[in-house]
């Protein structure tokens, strides 16, 4: 009852966010002048983007570490590539990501991918299962008298618990420079009825628990990738309502790429050092703030973002990157005390 309340006090919370100040409708607002930035998306980086045309990503076949998880592979591969498209990236065809494995991991090793011949992705993306468990825990029956004289009892039971982890390296190409290397963790559990104390388990109820802990690993630690590979939006048009206290601003983040009301887009400028001596260019990305998108137009192309911070409203030009911040829940959840909820009506 205690853990209904608190889930009932979130649920309220999350409401009075949800329903207080909003953003500003679309209707209330007109188009106002916007400067272009430096460093402007060319024409055909822009028409690739509003295309669905994302970051050209191979998503390597998954590695193992034990024959246990070799019977896993093909849904983790399927879970993580599933999430890569729907941000918005482009994979590279299955087939020809499993004729480059050798080669990616020999590049991997040397630190040199083959440059010639046309660019087949901008990510490679290696994944590893590094570890599956299963264990379980036996509990005698018990019983007890509570204050008001009511007898209870709990029957003998056990407990079944599978932990997961993934190791999942991303690398641009062909430099094979590390972006970052991640964890991903997770884990499941049932419980069953029995005096048995040895806990017996058969081989289908031991190969569901392992793929939800893996589907939860996947699912909890794959926003930080996604994050960190996320393509390239942009700012494309102003709009303020009347005393110019508060604008929305269009991008070119879609409905295919997550693009869902209330998502947080955080909005950056790119600029181009110049490295003294050997006069190598390297772009960089100055974060400017966030905002968040609204319900309305959210569509095929585009979608508008609403922001509230006045310095900021004046500071993002046209050709400004802006960047969609996946969260650990997916869009049809809650987090409510770290945990993804689905909550209805919310």
């Amino acid at each position: 009852m205690w853990e209904k309340k608190l889930l009932l006090v979130a649920v309220a919370a999350g409401s009075v966010l949800l329903t207080g100040c909003g953003p500003v409708k679309l209707a209330d607002t007109a188009p106002a002048p916007l400067l272009e930035t430096v460093v402007m998306p060319t024409k055909a980086e822009l028409k690739a983007q509003m295309s669905g045309q994302g970051t050209k990503i191979i998503l390597s076949p998954v590695e193992y570490s034990d024959n246990h998880a070799k019977d896993f592979t093909s849904e983790v591969y399927e879970d993580l590539s599933q999430r890569l498209l729907k941000s918005g990236n482009t994979l590279v065809d299955r087939t020809l990501a499993a004729k480059l494995k050798n080669e990616l991991l020999a590049a991997e090793s040397s630190g040199k991918y083959r440059t010639s011949g046309p660019a087949v992705a901008d990510i490679a993306i290696m994944t590893k299962i590094s570890e599956v468990g299963l264990t379980s825990r036996f509990s005698e029956s018990r019983s007890w008298v509570d204050d008001d004289g009511e007898k209870h009892k709990i029957e003998a039971s056990c407990r079944f618990e599978s932990t997961a982890e993934l190791n999942v390296r991303a690398y641009k190409i062909p430099s094979m420079e590390l972006i970052n290397t991640y964890e991903y963790e997770g884990s499941s559990s049932s419980s069953t009825e029995t005096r048995n104390s040895k806990c017996p388990i058969s081989d289908a109820s031991a190969s569901t628990l392992v793929s939800r802990a893996l589907q939860d690993a996947v699912k909890s630690g794959s926003f930080e990738t996604l994050n960190d590979l996320a393509p390239d939006a942009y700012v494309i048009e102003r709009r303020d309502n009347e005393d110019s206290s508060k604008a929305l601003f269009q991008v070119t983040i879609s409905k295919r790429a997550g693009a869902v009301e209330g998502a947080t887009v955080k909005f950056y400028r790119k600029s181009i050092d110049v490295t003294p001596i050997t006069n190598e260019e390297r772009v960089r990305k100055t974060l400017l703030g966030e905002g968040e998108i609204i319900a309305e137009d959210i569509n095929e192309q585009t979608s508008y973002v609403y922001v509230k911070d006045k310095e900021l409203i004046e500071s993002l030009q046209m050709g400004d990157i802006a960047q969609l911040e996946h969260g650990k829940c997916d869009a049809d959840e809650t987090q409510v005390f770290g945990s993804c909820v689905k909550i209805p009506g919310i």
